[in-house]
Formats: structure tokens, C-alpha cells, sequence
């Protein structure tokens, strides 16, 4: 049976949300406000684009450091907000990023975690922190799916800082307060406007009727809406908070919820013309020999599974078209807090 949240244990809770301005840091966010918890966030200043996610569903609530997570211009405000729980999102999430500017995604994601491991070491008003990683922190010698005992590794920039992130937390010395990682990737959901990933590049094709390129057709991977991780993080700060749980855990869907990049395309294509009345969209291979990629990345999710009592409610089917029925109403008019708030019912509802 899926576990529940604890309403009392977020209402009034002080929490630090790095990264609150990104994709999932501001579906987070949206979510702890709603809970009743007081955030506080940290991101790089600017607006990150147009569209942007964060910009749209204004947020007034949150108290803001917009500096670069791996200097300490935020540090002050964050002692003096005195966080109970801390959720590490920041970071440079891209491969495609990783490879083009290899410095950054080191400095981001490796120093940035130190920075805040050093933080958390001060804070006596701790309960719990979650440092987010991938599921690309595995060494991919070893057959997937990856489970937590794997050996960590990285043959790209990307992959291999957040590997890195992963040691940095776990080597800490001088916490006092349970630390877990959370490894998952392949989140899909509305309000992803990065490049080079496959629900943002569909729709960015596909509203202007021009033919979506598929990189990896047959490149298999474990897809789940972004609100189910977002449960296990959750989840799992309540738990770290309250009773001894690993401090290691992979959130995904089980095995045969991996399915080929094609094949998701193929669904989309569909629910697209559904949502859209429009004309079948198109797609076509064009293969990026410049950016190598593994081939089958799945996890193993049975130990959250069973510390949690965690696991995706949505099939990878129903997260493809709940993100595209997002986008689609936003394009209607819909507000996105609001589009946000209606996901979040139907899921927990």
C-alpha cells in the first residue's frame, strides 16, 4: 500500500529547497507551500529562460537567495532561516551540458554539495536532508538495473559530478542529522523546458508543426512523472526524520515500466492528436555521434519500495499524458500553479 505524507509533520516546517527555481525544485516548492511548510530557496539569480516554470506559477511566498550554490553569498541566509529539512536540488542536470562545458558541471555540482554539506554540518535545527542526485551516479560495467550496493562511477561530465556529489555526502564527517541521497532520472512532467530532453523537445516540435529529431530511438529508460519522485523525497525526509533508513535509495518504476524512446514517442504522438485535434506529428532519427549515451538505464527501486513504502502510482503511459495535457492547457489559457495543484489532487486524491 503507498504510504501517505504527514500533513503535521510539514505545517510550519523551515525548509531549504536548493535549486527551487528548476523543474522539479519548483514543483517542490509548489507542493510544500501547499503543505504549509515555510521555504526557503536557493538558485542562480535571473529569470532562466522563456518560458520558465518558476516565473509562471509566482510563487510570492518563498524567501529567495539567488546566488550560485557553489560560492557562499547564500550561506548567512540560510544559518539564519535555520532550516529543519533541506532538500539539495541544485545543480547543472544536463549530459548535453556536461560535455559542452565540463568546468561548470564539476564546479556546480561537486563544490556546490560541499558547500552545502558544510552547512549542514553547522545546523543544530536539523532533522533531515536530502541530497538529490541521478540515476546515472552507476558505474555502467555492472548489468542494470542498478541497485544501491552498485558500484557508483560516470564516463561523462554529468554523470560522473553527481557520482562525486554522491561520496562528498556520504563522506562527511561532523553531521549530526540523518543525510539520505536520492537517485532518479528520467522525469517527465509539465513545465520542463531544457533542452535535448524528450517531453520538452516534443513539445516544443510539435506546437510549432515542425518534425521532432530523436537522437536514440531504442535507448531504453525508465520514464515516471515528476511527481512521484517528489513523493519518495518526501517521504523520505519524513522517515530520516523519525526511524533509521537507508541513506541511499533509488526512486524509479519497476523494471517493465522502461520502455524505449520510441516507444513513449509513439504514445505521445497520440495523445497529442487527441489533446490537440491536430495532424499526426512526425519525427526522425538524426543521431548524435558526439554525445555518447547509455544504452539501457533502468533501477532497482525495491529498497525504497520497502523502507518508504513508496512506489509510482502512474505507468509510464499515464505520466506521458498527464505531462502533455499540462502543456497543453497551458497553451489554453490554464494557470500553471493552478494546472500544478490539479496534478498534485489527482495524485494523492
Amino acid at each position: 500500500m503507498h504510504r501517505c505524507l504527514d500533513p503535521s509533520f510539514w505545517s510550519g516546517r523551515r525548509v531549504l529547497v536548493t535549486g527551487h527555481t528548476g523543474f522539479k525544485g519548483a514543483w517542490l516548492t509548489c507542493w510544500l507551500r501547499d503543505l504549509g511548510a515555510d521555504v526557503h530557496g536557493v538558485s542562480l539569480p535571473g529569470d532562466h529562460g522563456d518560458p520558465c516554470l518558476w516565473n509562471d506559477i509566482a510563487l510570492t511566498s518563498v524567501s529567495e537567495s539567488r546566488c550560485d550554490i557553489a560560492g557562499d553569498d547564500w550561506l548567512e541566509a540560510a544559518r539564519g532561516f535555520r532550516p529543519e529539512v533541506v532538500f539539495h536540488m541544485a545543480a547543472q542536470s544536463l549530459v548535453s551540458e556536461g560535455y559542452r562545458d565540463p568546468a561548470l558541471t564539476f564546479r556546480t555540482n561537486v563544490q556546490g554539495t560541499v558547500q552545502v554539506m558544510s552547512l549542514v554540518q553547522q545546523l543544530d535545527s536539523l532533522l533531515a536532508t536530502v541530497v538529490v542526485t541521478t540515476d546515472k551516479v552507476y558505474d555502467i560495467r555492472q548489468p542494470a538495473p542498478y541497485r544501491e550496493e552498485h558500484f557508483l562511477g560516470g564516463s561523462d561530465p554529468y554523470s560522473a559530478s553527481k557520482a562525486c556529489a554522491e561520496l562528498v555526502t556520504h563522506s562527511w564527517p561532523g553531521v549530526g542529522s540523518p543525510v539520505g541521497t536520492a537517485r532518479a532520472g528520467n522525469v517527465i512532467g509539465g513545465g520542463d523546458y531544457a533542452l535535448n530532453r524528450i517531453v520538452p523537445d516534443i513539445v516544443r516540435a510539435w506546437s510549432s508543426d515542425t518534425v521532432l529529431t530523436l537522437r536514440r530511438p531504442t535507448a531504453v529508460r525508465p520514464w515516471q512523472h515528476v511527481i512521484e519522485p517528489l513523493m519518495g523525497y518526501l517521504l523520505y525526509a519524513e522517515s530520516l526524520a523519525a526511524d533509521p533508513v537507508p541513506t541511499a535509495l533509488n526512486f524509479g518504476p519497476d523494471r517493465n515500466q522502461a520502455v524505449p524512446v520510441l516507444e513513449l514517442v509513439e504514445h505521445a504522438a497520440a495523445e497529442w492528436q487527441r489533446l490537440t485535434g491536430a495532424a499526426k506529428p512526425a519525427w526522425q532519427v538524426v543521431p548524435e555521434p558526439n554525445m555518447p549515451e547509455t544504452q539501457d538505464l533502468t533501477l532497482e527501486p525495491g529498497l525504497a519500495q520497502e523502507a518508504l513504502r513508496w512506489g509510482n502510482l502512474w505507468d509510464w503511459r499515464t505520466a506521458t499524458t498527464k505531462s502533455l495535457e499540462w502543456y497543453v492547457l497551458a497553451r489554453q489559457g490554464g494557470h500553471p500553479r493552478e494546472l500544478m495543484r490539479k496534478q498534485l489532487a489527482d495524485y494523492v486524491g
